[in-house]
């Protein structure tokens, strides 16, 4: 069993969208999954009380488009205690983090329970330069694990031929992330699919998702 948990310090860094379509992947390619809710709100509770309801982000995603996997809520403090025991019946498990400046207690937890970490990035100067703080936590939670933690940077909503991707993979390179090949275009596709049904089969999240696979058997 192996735990893939997709984090970063903001919302809306695409970790609910990101979390969901490697899910969708793993699961076509055969794999067991368990797709965990560890977001307690959702970014949607900042934006409107309508959606109120007790459900994250991929709870809520679920609710109108049931996906062919189990999906549970564990926005708790303890989930590396608890997740392990709860998704050791499943190949994968992938966690929808919360931001870490929201919610740091249950992001670090989520990280300790973590195989590998996941990070969608936009290839943008802000969100590069907000990856300094992401570094410095991830440097707390090695001192409470047994090995670090692998890390990847996922870039996404990338402009095709923009230089702006190359420049963003230098600058993450040079503060020590692995960064991914696979590169998550700028598309309705992805950016519209929160609530609708997902087949990530010849996407850019499936060759996310098979070069995941590589990195983290290279990193065990």
């Amino acid at each position: 069993m192996s735990i893939w948990t997709v984090t970063n310090l903001k919302p809306g860094t695409a970790k609910t969208t990101s979390a969901v379509w490697l899910a969708h992947s793993l699961h076509e390619r055969g794999h067991k999954v368990l797709l965990v809710g560890a977001d307690p709100g959702g970014a949607n509770l900042k934006l409107a009380p309508a959606f109120s309801d007790g459900m994250g982000s991929a709870e809520r995603w679920n609710a109108r488009a049931p996906m062919p996997f189990d999906v549970i809520s564990l926005a708790t403090r303890d989930l590396h205690r608890t997740l392990p025991r709860l998704a050791a019946d499943y190949a994968y498990a992938v966690v929808d983090s919360p931001p870490i400046e929201d919610h740091q207690g249950i992001a670090v937890s989520a990280l300790r329970a973590a195989d590998v970490a996941v990070i969608p990035v936009a290839p943008t100067t802000v969100e590069v330069d907000r990856m300094a703080p992401v570094l410095h936590v991830v440097g707390e939670v090695n001192a409470l694990r047994q090995a670090d933690l692998a890390m990847c940077v996922l870039l996404n909503r990338c402009v095709a031929n923009a230089a702006s991707t190359g420049e963003a993979e230098d600058a993450l390179t040079a503060q020590g992330y692995h960064v991914l090949q696979a590169r998550i275009p700028r598309l309705e596709l992805y950016a519209q699919s929160s609530g609708a049904p997902v087949l990530a089969r010849g996407t850019a999240y499936d060759g996310a998702t098979g070069e995941i696979l590589e990195f983290e058997a290279k990193a065990a």
